[in-house]
């Protein structure tokens, strides 16, 4: 995704979505449900009889909230991190997308509060937050994931799906053979599973 698109704008459909991220719609439900407030979309609400969108944003916080529930972590704990804490997931993702010559990482620790996360883009910080005296003594587990391929990841989704919608007589040699990549890639990431 190039930083002239906007992340936040809902027009990806519940079928983009579960393409996308592999994600069944009956969890996607239930995420997205107002009640369980796992999943806050762009959108907000809609109005019975009309259909719900997503944005890239929301597609990457669905990819993280199922790649960290996968290991183990609850969605509500994942959500917490994404919407409520003082430094917000989402802000992170943004920065991921509109500076993809960096690795984003996100490094996420549990303590006794609950989680709580560091972004480290540079190994200067990955060895700073590695070393820091406050660890000192301290025992405390943490999962580091990629934001990074997580945003590129939905990215190639996205393009996966414009090249589909459009017209075979517009399609190029070049962008077919850039569509067979990134669906090579994209397959190879989700059996990475974006670690």
């Amino acid at each position: 995704m190039s930083n002239r698109v906007d992340i936040e704008i809902p027009e990806y459909t519940q079928a983009d979505v579960i393409r996308i991220t592999s994600v069944s719609a009956k969890t996607l439900q239930n995420w997205t449900d107002p009640n369980r407030g796992i999943l806050r979309l762009s959108q907000g609400s809609v109005g019975k009889g009309r259909r719900r969108l997503y944005s890239a944003l929301d597609i990457m916080a669905v990819t993280m909230i199922a790649h960290l529930s996968g290991l183990g972590v609850s969605p509500n704990l994942v959500s917490q991190l994404f919407y409520e804490r003082e430094v917000k997931l989402g802000d992170w993702f943004k920065s991921a997308v509109e500076d993809p010559e960096s690795e984003h990482i996100c490094r996420i620790y549990f303590d006794a509060d609950g989680l709580y996360a560091r972004l480290i883009t540079s190994k200067f910080e990955n060895d700073r937050y590695a070393f820091e005296d406050f660890w000192e003594g301290a025992r405390f587990a943490f999962i580091q994931l990629s934001l990074s391929k997580i945003a590129s990841f939905v990215s190639f989704g996205i393009r996966d799906i414009y090249f589909e919608e459009t017209p075979e007589e517009h399609e190029t040699e070049g962008a077919k053979k850039l569509f067979d990549a990134s669906k090579a890639m994209l397959n190879e990431i989700r059996r990475a599973k974006l670690r």
